[in-house]
C-alpha cells in the first residue's frame, strides 16, 4: 500500500466526522451566514500560517519536505485575507483552543520529526478536492461567482480548473518519496492528528440556526 493510500485509510474516520458538524453541513447545505463561515475561515487561516512557517523552515533540514512542498502553489494564508477582506469580514482574532493546538503540534514535528509535516500538508492539500463542492455551494449562498478571482472565494476557487490532475500528481509526488517505515507512520500519526484537530475546530465554530444564517 502506497504512503497516500495508508493516510487515506487513517484518516476515512474523522474524515466522516468532519463532514458531520454543523459548520460542514451548513456550508454545503447553503445556510451558513458570512459572519459564521467567516470565523471558521479565520481559524482556518491560524492552521495555514502555522504549517506554511513550519513547512519553510524544515524544507532546508529535510529533502522530502523540500520535494513535496510547493509554496508558490501550496501557500493559501494570502487567499483567506483577500477572502476576508472581499467579505468585509477582515477583522483578526485569535486561534480557538483547537487551531492553538494543532498549531502547537506543527511546531514540534517542524523542529523533532519535519518529515511529519507531509501528513498535515496531505489533510490541506486534500481538503481542496471537497473546495470543488465549496466553492460552487458558497457561490450560491453569497451570490458569488467562484470563478472570478477577488470576489471572496479564493480560499475555495484558486487552481479549480486543474485541481484533479494536481492532486494526482501530489499524491504520486508522496508515493515517490524515499521514507524510511519510521517516518511513513510518523507522517500517518500526524496527518491523523492534524484530521482530528480539524474535526475540533468545526465543532467548535458557532454556526446560527437555518433562519438566522440565511436572513
Amino acid at each position: 500500500m502506497t504512503l497516500p493510500d495508508r493516510i487515506r485509510q487513517t484518516l476515512a474516520p474523522a474524515h466522516v466526522f468532519v463532514e458531520q458538524t454543523a459548520y460542514a453541513q451548513a456550508m454545503v447545505a447553503g445556510r451558513i451566514g458570512r459572519a459564521d463561515y467567516a470565523a471558521g475561515l479565520r481559524q482556518m487561516g491560524h492552521l495555514h500560517a502555522a504549517l506554511e512557517a513550519a513547512l519553510a523552515a524544515a524544507a532546508p533540514r529535510h529533502p522530502a519536505v523540500a520535494a513535496l512542498y510547493d509554496p508558490a502553489r501550496m501557500d493559501r494564508t494570502a487567499a483567506v485575507a483577500r477572502d476576508l477582506d472581499a467579505l468585509g469580514e477582515s477583522a483578526p482574532d485569535a486561534p480557538a483552543p483547537a487551531a492553538a493546538r494543532v498549531a502547537d503540534a506543527i511546531a514540534g514535528w517542524a523542529t523533532d520529526r519535519p518529515w511529519a509535516l507531509l501528513g498535515p500538508l496531505y489533510v490541506v492539500e486534500g481538503s481542496r478536492m471537497g473546495s470543488m463542492v465549496l466553492a460552487r455551494a458558497l457561490g450560491k449562498t453569497f451570490g458569488l461567482d467562484p470563478r472570478q478571482p477577488g470576489t471572496g472565494l479564493d480560499y475555495h476557487a484558486e487552481g479549480l480548473t486543474t485541481r484533479p490532475h494536481d492532486w494526482k500528481q501530489f499524491r504520486q509526488a508522496l508515493a515517490d518519496l524515499p521514507l524510511t517505515e519510521a517516518e511513513s507512520e510518523d507522517v500517518c500519526a500526524a496527518a491523523l492528528q492534524a484530521m482530528e484537530g480539524l474535526v475540533e475546530m468545526y465543532a467548535e465554530i458557532p454556526v446560527g440556526t437555518p433562519a438566522l444564517a440565511t436572513a
